[in-house]
């Protein structure tokens, strides 16, 4: 099989974004770029050039209705609530019928392609403190359900040393719990997601997948409206909040990073075209 290269990946996921774009519009679900998708956006008016995924977010309400009604004749949603040996607490729009994805980190127990993340943003107690204690939580869960797949995979040579090095470490030291099923733990991280998530609040958090740090603290007003952007040869929706939650994120987001850093984010995971 042939690898996809960068900028077939890149066209795929771009497909792939827009069904899922055009679905969320006739149903009137509200979805926003993020994170690199949409910074791409508003520095490139489309990928950052050495990007290798997309990335959506959507308030929890829709995000359940999403996952409720999306169909496809092309692609497929996939998360833990419908998969059960998904290990991861989002949801992913997959391919399944041209490509087939090979990680070292695996995900779920069933052949996939190309895919795009699909967050939820949930409502999260306004005092930061509280805040804070929530997210450190859910973020040791998840760096438990990271080892726990990467235990299996001690010997990939996509893996760096320093990773390779702490699963092994890992293995010996937390018998007991590298023989958890991950999914198991992303049953655990959703659990608690619904009850810490209040009702009524004004601040508002991706905590599915905890690895952006605490600044991700959003107010009601920068994500409460959305706007259309260029990206690529098409537009997409990001929150009216876009430039103070790049800042919080990346600061100076308008400066490109040094050539040593511009590289892509899914170096554990490889893309191949089906024969």
């Amino acid at each position: 099989m042939r690898h996809l290269t960068l900028q077939e990946l890149q066209q795929f996921s771009l497909d792939i974004l827009k069904d899922v774009a055009g679905f969320c519009e006739k149903n009137n679900i509200r979805y926003s770029l993020g994170y690199g998708t949409m910074l791409g956006a508003v520095r490139h008016k489309g990928f950052i050039p050495w990007d290798d995924d997309v990335d959506i977010m959507m308030p929890r309400e829709d995000y359940e209705k999403f996952r409720t009604i999306y169909k496809s004749k092309l692609y497929s949603f996939i998360d833990s609530r419908n998969t059960p040996d998904c290990y991861i607490a989002f949801g992913r729009v997959c391919d399944t019928k041209k490509t087939l994805a090979s990680s070292c980190i695996p995900w779920v127990k069933k052949d996939v392609g190309v895919w795009i993340d699909i967050f939820p943003v949930d409502r999260v107690p306004d005092d930061k403190d509280t805040f804070d204690r929530i997210y450190d939580s859910l973020l040791l869960l998840m760096k438990f359900n990271v080892g726990i797949r990467r235990v299996h995979t001690i010997s990939s040579s996509r893996l760096s040393v320093r990773k390779r090095l702490k699963t092994w470490v890992l293995k010996r030291t937390h018998p007991r719990l590298i023989k958890r099923n991950p999914a198991d733990i992303v049953k655990d991280m959703n659990t608690l997601i619904s009850l810490v998530s209040p009702a009524e609040s004004h601040h508002w958090s991706q905590l599915c997948c905890p690895d952006s740090g605490t600044n991700e603290f959003f107010d009601d007003d920068e994500i409460s409206e959305y706007v259309k952007m260029p990206f690529e040869d098409s537009e997409f929706f990001v929150w009216k909040g876009y430039d103070k939650i790049l800042r919080d994120s990346y600061g100076d987001f308008m400066t490109l990073p040094p050539e040593n850093k511009r590289r892509p984010l899914q170096n554990y995971i490889s893309f191949y075209w089906k024969d």
